[in-house]
């Protein structure tokens, strides 16, 4: 068992240059006496056993098995949809995974960014090399660890619940001509998803529910830092809102996806609750590596895919839909013949149908280089919980609270639009995160800067006090595009993010830069001595230091996507040629074959996309319903 807490848990927490350096044996006895002492080994240990007890069994499909639908990938949207449709006891389906378990040392909230270490569990990609943006990194390619385990995304992400605005879906309505992609039908599955559980003197309860499979809350614990910023949003006429409510501008505590003090995944809110439906399959650690048309009906019958080096090939009666993110099902399209003709031909696929695969990539992009010290205490040391007398672990392991239970260490949220922050102003262009964690050399490692880079910015605060806030491009008008690599199923596609590539994401970047720094020059703030911790980057010594020029050389080399990929597989109109599927998610040109997943996207939302994407999933289970007369939809036709 300790052997076992010491990968899980050291490994992922532990995130110290003394670490490092440290003899891992010495590390190991030294941690294995702290955590036997406290943590209450026989209790977690049976909790872990219930945990596996609730998780869906893998099975193996017969070669040539029908299933009515086939749903690819597990994750935020594949979880919904499967689960959805597995509640007609009439309809056989069969969820396809490449991953493998969830388990509940991936739920520790705090550990969720160094799960990137354990490379099993997503599929440890990269940007194509840039000469504009990832400056910092290895070689220039910023890290795309998309999710590769039961849950996807939702298992490995921070656990940021966020919906997006009204204009966000209403837009969506504009763009493809069907108003059920409006604010208001779109409201219907944000609230039939969600158990809200969030303050109730700020929460606009109309606007959320009480009895969904997924809960929303605010981490109970909560540092010293995480009133200072709200309260230092209200300085600034940014009074903390409900931000998945009517309104979103305003500094807040972060609302997530929890369940008491863990990850609530899409896996365990959905698929946990579908264990014992005969009429579910769940395959996983299995590659799909095509989908099977008919060349002349155009009808999508079957899918093909790797287990354990076995090829296998199922059957469709009804329906597959893809939910493999906006890399996975534009890389799976076009390995079926659906894509852009000249590239497919290049690579010797034959085409099927001429369609925009891949184009329209959208990504919010983070601000990693803005932290502040402080002469305040309280806020999480890392290295605190290896000292004898700190309760970090068995607090978490015994009752779920303290440190552990906050996301990488946000503590808090806001929005605002950088031409006009203000609180009536309902239309943000940047969010900020908050966190009371200063950056760690592990921290680093995982998001793939260049150790001369950490060394410059940030070696010697993993000791200090202090808060980072990071600006976060949340309405980018910069496109990148997917494309595979060679017709080889195996191969990992080129993603090209072009980030930054347009001159306003620059503008409102540095804008935010500079409000985040006004942030940290309100009053509520100097009362904790905050003060910019900043030194020259590398590569950056010939603008003026902190000079518009010097940020935006700054931000080329420190930003960092948040793997919120979207668009590849554009949602609009039957006659736009720039779209991949229509209004009810099918595929143009293909039948009985859809794309449910954030690649549908034909705007980014304001948002973290773990919600949205389940939101996506929700509707299209309900249209999936109506189409082949099932009864428990909602009408949606």
């Amino acid at each position: 068992m300790t052997k076992w807490l010491f990968t899980g848990i050291v490994i992922s927490l532990i995130s110290t240059n003394l670490a490092i350096s440290l003899n891992m044996n010495v590390l190991w006895r030294s941690l294995s006496n702290i955590v036997s002492a406290r943590m209450g080994e026989t209790r977690f240990m049976a909790d872990m056993v219930k945990f596996r007890q609730r998780e869906l069994e893998d099975m193996t499909p017969s070669d040539w098995e029908e299933f009515d639908f086939i749903v690819v990938g597990a994750g935020s949207a594949g979880a919904v949809i499967a689960s959805r449709l597995s509640e007609e006891s009439k309809a056989r389906v069969l969820l396809i995974e490449a991953g493998g378990h969830e388990n509940m040392m991936m739920d520790i909230p705090l550990s969720a960014l160094f799960l990137q270490y354990n490379k099993k569990m997503h599929w440890d990609m990269l940007n194509e090399p840039s000469n504009s943006s990832c400056l910092g990194m290895e070689n220039r390619q910023c890290k795309l660890p998309f999710g590769k385990v039961m849950g996807g995304c939702s298992t490995i992400n921070a656990m940021i619940a966020t919906r997006g605005s009204e204009k966000d879906y209403d837009n969506w309505a504009r763009l493809t001509g069907d108003h059920s992609w409006s604010y208001n039908t779109m409201l219907k599955y944000f609230k039939k998803m969600e158990t809200h559980d969030a303050e109730s003197d700020i929460s606009e309860r109309e606007y959320h529910n009480i009895d969904g499979p997924v809960r929303i809350c605010n981490v109970k614990y909560r540092t010293k830092y995480a009133r200072r910023w709200t309260e230092a949003g209200a300085e600034l006429g940014l009074p903390p809102v409900d931000y998945n409510g009517r309104k979103l501008s305003g500094l807040n505590y972060l609302q997530t996806n929890q369940v008491n003090g863990e990850r609530m995944s899409s896996n365990r809110a959905y698929l946990h609750t579908a264990k014992g439906r005969e009429n579910l399959v769940v395959s996983m650690f299995s590659h799909v590596t095509r989908i099977l048309i008919d060349p002349q009906t155009r009808i999508a019958y079957g899918l093909e895919f790797i287990k354990r080096e076995r090829k296998i090939i199922v059957k469709a009666r009804k329906e597959i839909i893809l939910s493999a993110g906006a890399v996975g099902s534009p890389k799976l399209l076009m390995l079926s013949g659906i894509g852009p003709r000249q590239h497919l031909q290049d690579l010797g696929i034959p085409v099927l149908v001429d369609a925009p695969v891949g184009e329209n990539l959208m990504d919010h992009l983070s601000f990693i280089n803005l932290q502040f010290l402080t002469n305040e205490t309280g806020g999480i040391r890392m290295l605190n919980f290896m000292k004898p007398d700190d309760t970090t672990f068995s607090d978490y392991f015994n009752k779920r609270e303290g440190p552990l239970t906050l996301p990488t260490g946000v503590e808090g949220i806001g929005y605002i639009n950088v031409d006009d922050p203000s609180a009536e102003n309902q239309n943000p262009n940047l969010e900020l995160l908050f966190g009371n964690m200063l950056p760690s050399i592990l921290m680093y490692k995982a998001l793939g800067f260049t150790e001369a880079q950490y060394k410059r910015s940030f070696s010697g605060v993993d000791f200090k006090e202090g808060y980072f806030i990071w600006p976060i491009l949340i309405q980018p008008k910069s496109r990148g595009k997917v494309l595979l690599s060679d017709a080889d199923p195996m191969s990992k596609p080129r993603v090209f993010g072009n980030y930054l590539s347009h001159p306003d994401d620059v503008r409102v970047a540095i804008k935010g830069i500079k409000f985040a720094l006004k942030i940290s020059q309100t009053n509520a703030m100097k009362r904790i001595g905050s003060k910019l911790h900043h030194k020259v980057v590398l590569g950056c010594e010939g603008p003026e230091f902190l000079s518009d020029d010097y940020w935006e050389c700054v931000l080329r080399t420190f930003m960092l996507s948040l793997w919120h990929h979207s668009g590849t597989c554009k949602m609009g109109r039957e006659n736009d040629p720039s779209t991949v599927v229509n209004t009810r998610l099918q595929v143009k040109g293909i039948k009985r074959l859809r794309v449910g997943d954030a690649s549908i996207m034909p705007m980014v939302p304001v948002a973290h996309l773990n919600i949205p994407s389940m939101a996506i999933g929700e509707k299209l289970a309900d249209m999936v319903k109506c189409d082949w007369g099932y009864n428990s939809g909602t009408g949606i036709c």
